[in-house]
């Protein structure tokens, strides 16, 4: 019983010292988080054998309902509305139908690859569903990351804002946290975290 309780006297004495090493201003060298907002615009030119510009394929035709049906692609992403002005990245990936539902959803995987701007060779791993009917805002999770984004996570709302026969765009707003891999983007991070 003695030594137990001269154990806690130890940790209570040294408490304020631990508490000290946990402390998430510190001026260590250790990894700090950096988050960043964008806006950006997806540009899908459907599949189909009459669409000369598509920028997607079916790799399966799936059942009757259409379940399985899965599509590999090659999406633009840009600055504004038009999809040939300000390309910043590409997202590549596959689509494919995950529901019975009608009008059914989609399962999505994807790359979000930068190849303009401070982000180019950078790239963004996501996942999530595309809902049949693009009603409302759907949510995607960014669960990775490399090159400037190192460790990503984050999320992205997206909204269709053009659904043509050949040509969907969605709006995409994406807030990544991440770990900076540079000197400065380390400072700028601290400075940040402290409130500077």
């Amino acid at each position: 019983m003695g030594s137990l309780c001269g154990t806690m006297i130890i940790i209570l004495a040294m408490l304020p010292a631990i508490l000290t090493m946990a402390d998430p201003y510190c001026d260590c060298d250790c990894p700090q988080q950096c988050e960043v907002k964008l806006h950006y615009y997806l540009h899908q030119f459907r599949a189909g054998a009459d669409h000369p510009n598509r920028n997607e394929e079916f790799v399966t035709s799936g059942g009757p309902s259409g379940l399985g049906a899965g599509l590999i692609h090659d999406w633009s992403l840009t600055t504004g509305l038009d999809p040939n002005v300000n390309i910043v990245g590409r997202a590549q990936g596959w689509h494919i139908v995950a529901s019975q539902s009608s009008p059914a959803n989609w399962y999505l995987s994807q790359n979000i690859v930068f190849q303009d701007s401070k982000y180019a060779g950078s790239t963004l791993q996501v996942m999530g569903i595309i809902e049949g009917s693009e009603e409302k805002v759907g949510e995607w999770s960014i669960m990775g990351g490399t090159g400037e984004f190192t460790n990503a996570r984050g999320n992205i709302k997206y909204r269709a804002i053009k659904k043509e026969d050949v040509e969907w765009i969605r709006e995409l707003d994406i807030q990544v946290l991440y770990t900076p891999n540079t000197p400065s983007d380390v400072q700028v991070a601290k400075n940040i975290t402290k409130g500077n």
